[in-house]
């Protein structure tokens, strides 16, 4: 009972907030979601796996009332076409009945239920980006704060031995397999880890701008130290990796004042410290392991893929998989087949021409790098598109990136970011439309999208920018 009372609670509370504003509705969603993992272990009932499905419900609705603005749906038209395609098949799936209803209808919510985030992205303005940002700057360091006292005084105070969290008490495997990994306030460490490098685009992004405050410079240049921390201390390997790419990425990028990139030293320092004095920190070393490293990638992406797609072309059902159900319905599943590996379980779960939708789309959004343009997000936004890249390339290592809590849902979000055309470049388009400048063929070619050199489908754009008189 007391997990459907959460999963209401939830509902309303997000709803009310997302009315207000979607900064505020969206600062819900990832205040539930950061500490979802937690409220599960400790009410370990059925409805308190739907909490964040809750959440992201009243997100939803509010959005969907308040209805886009004529600019937004410019925004978001391409992206919107992308996700009626990435959520059709699977709902036609649905029908033929591969496995139990049940099964069918959760499997069904953890491969669509997170893909109108790619809109939410599309819609976002700089004052939502900034406001999301300061969010996550004070979760981060809030989820640090609990993952330090479940360092020095165990887990067993914070997440009791259940049946949910079997990974978390399953993780002894740090500073010489005598200490276990640290989760925080997520499902487990790894979700951890995954939710602070996810997070840091943003971060850099909000701390890089000029334009902001004393008091958020130093709330960002604070927490991007403890995401960084975060990320050792879910000793996740393939988080670490990703982490040390996203630098490498970013010192590349330049176009940092000599105070800023004072600063980056001084937190890189500063964590290098931390990570050198406790060994629980330090199981990233692995990765200097080539030939454990090699057996780790050939589990993954190794021939049962290939036999799976000639034994299952339109896939073994939606929950075939198995990795987005809980655990009192994973027995339920008929010839399960888990392939430790995201575009396996695509291809279990949707088949050949779900996986095929899939690569197409993070084709088109991530194909091409973001155009380098004077903004004051410029450099949150060329990181997050790297991040996405690396995360999407990495993904045949590893389950649960699009079934992660809240992980697959800012996943999505910085992808919408990053794949949908910015305000300022639609208002140039409408001005240069009243102009006559695009009475030529092929005139709007040079108002591409200034994220991605993308051509713009100007005339119908420009007819609908005219006739809303924007």
């Amino acid at each position: 009972m007391l997990g459907l009372v959460l999963c209401g609670a939830s509902f309303c509370i997000t709803f009310g907030a997302s009315r207000c504003s979607l900064r505020l509705g969206l600062g819900i969603v990832m205040l539930i979601g950061y500490f979802y993992g937690i409220i599960r272990a400790n009410v370990p009932q059925v409805f308190s796996h739907f909490i964040f499905d809750a959440t992201v419900t009243g997100l939803y609705l509010a959005l969907w009332l308040r209805g886009l603005s004529p600019v937004q749906r410019i925004r978001t038209r391409a992206v919107r076409q992308w996700v009626v395609l990435l959520v059709s098949w699977p709902v036609v799936l649905f029908f033929v009945p591969f496995q139990e209803p049940l099964v069918q209808l959760v499997g069904l919510r953890g491969v669509i239920w997170f893909l109108p985030f790619l809109l939410i992205g599309g819609i976002l303005e700089e004052s939502e980006l900034r406001a999301l940002s300061l969010c996550l700057a004070a979760l981060n360091l809030a989820a640090l704060t609990i993952a330090g006292m479940e360092f020095f005084w165990g887990i067993a105070g914070f997440f009791p031995n259940n049946a949910v969290t079997q990974i978390i008490y399953g993780s002894h495997d740090v500073a010489g397999f005598t200490q276990y990994r640290i989760p925080a306030t997520f499902v487990n460490a790894a979700a951890y880890s995954g939710v602070m490098t996810i997070s840091l685009p943003l971060l850099v992004g909000a701390w890089a701008r000029k334009d902001k405050k004393a008091w958020e410079s130093w709330l960002l240049a604070g927490s991007l130290g403890g995401t960084l921390i975060g990320v050792f201390l879910g000793a996740s390997r393939s988080q670490a990796g990703i982490l040390f790419m996203q630098i490498a990425f970013l010192l590349s990028l330049g176009g940092f004042r000599s105070r800023r990139m004072l600063g980056i030293v001084l937190i890189g320092l500063s964590v290098a410290w931390v990570v050198a004095q406790h060994p629980r920190l330090q199981r990233f070393g692995t990765l200097g392991d080539v030939a454990l490293v090699r057996e780790r990638v050939g589990d993954s992406a190794n021939g049962s893929f290939i036999e799976a797609a000639a034994e299952f072309p339109l896939g073994n059902g939606l929950g075939g998989g198995g990795t987005s159900l809980p655990y009192f319905l994973q027995g339920k599943v008929e010839a399960p087949l888990v392939l430790e590996n995201e575009y396996g379980r695509i291809l279990i779960e949707e088949g050949l021409p779900g996986l095929c939708l899939w690569i197409l789309f993070l084709i088109w959004s991530l194909g091409t790098p973001p155009r380098w343009s004077q903004d004051s997000w410029q450099v949150g936004r060329s990181l997050a598109w790297f991040t996405c890249l690396i995360y999407f390339g990495t993904a045949f290592i590893g389950l649960g990136l699009l079934s992660a809590i809240p992980g697959t849902s800012m996943l999505l979000l910085l992808v919408g970011w990053t794949a949908a055309p910015r305000t300022d470049a639609i208002r140039r388009f409408r001005a240069d439309s009243a102009s006559g400048i695009l009475s030529k063929r092929h005139a709007g070619v040079k108002y591409m999208h200034l994220n991605r050199q993308q051509p713009w489908p100007f005339q119908r754009e420009g007819q609908e920018l005219l006739r809303d008189g924007l």
